[in-house]
């Protein structure tokens, strides 16, 4: 069976909310396993045990959390482990402005490192109203997180799993 990793670090739980709705979105992909565990159940050793991980932290600084980088920085011990998985990075943000880029960037970046096969955030119209959402590189949101934000996360999750599904389908082949 397929399985996709959920984890973040949300040291006020928002950005656990984030993750709980990408996690739903996910599980809505038939014959996935998905597991949302909580970032201090995870080791890097974990990673190597699933097709699709989503990691995502807070902004500190333009950044990520010093808690989240350290579980990164212990990937190395995994290095050509993670070869040929899909990856994926979400963030949130007190600010619009808070180095959301730079953070989804820095969690991208190792993930790259790895080998990893990276799936972003592409823009999408959101319903009728022709918005643009998207984040690119990654999911993110910003200030409280609102109904959109939630929706976002679900739909974040759906598109992820999906592609992992489509991945692990061809190499089956």
């Amino acid at each position: 069976m397929v399985s996709i990793l959920i984890t973040c670090y949300s040291r006020t739980g928002k950005t656990k909310l984030l993750a709980e709705a990408i996690g739903r979105g996910a599980s809505e992909v038939p014959d996935i396993k998905v597991d949302v565990l909580a970032f201090n159940r995870v080791t890097a050793s974990d990673f190597v045990r699933y097709d699709g991980i989503i990691l995502g932290s807070p902004v500190y600084f333009g950044g990520v959390a010093s808690e989240f980088k350290e579980l990164i920085d212990d990937t190395t011990f995994v290095r050509g482990r993670l070869c040929g998985k899909v990856g994926a990075a979400f963030t949130t943000a007190g600010d619009r402005s808070g180095g959301k880029e730079t953070a989804i960037l820095s969690i991208v970046q190792a993930m790259l490192i790895h080998g990893m096969i990276i799936v972003g955030d592409p823009i999408a119209n959101s319903g009728n109203s022709g918005e643009h959402v998207g984040g690119h590189y990654g999911l993110a949101a910003d200030g409280q997180l609102g109904e959109t934000d939630i929706e976002h996360g679900v739909n974040f999750g759906r598109y992820v799993a999906t592609v992992v599904s489509r991945m692990v389908d061809e190499k089956a082949e």
